[in-house]
């Protein structure tokens, strides 16, 4: 990772997706019952902020599990 995509210190952190991820994890987070049920614009929508908020929560309780589930189904990432 460049310094430059170090985002440590930044309180909100907000990735540029492409459309298809941006779409998928907005199906991945409404098939997994993450919906937003705060009275708002977005009430009864997918929200992939909570559902993103739980892996980073399960990673912190036992981050060997997360890891192993994730690159059991996850590709490698590409060589730079």
């Amino acid at each position: 990772m460049s310094p430059k995509s170090n985002k440590s210190g930044i309180k909100s952190f907000r990735p540029v997706l492409s459309e298809t991820a941006r779409d998928a994890l907005t199906e991945l987070a409404a098939g997994l019952g993450f919906i937003v049920i705060a009275p708002s614009l977005y009430t009864g929508k997918p929200s992939v902020p909570d559902m993103l908020e739980s892996l980073a929560a399960a990673y912190r309780t036992d981050p060997a599990a997360v890891l192993d589930a994730l690159r059991a189904l996850l590709p490698a990432p590409p060589d730079e």
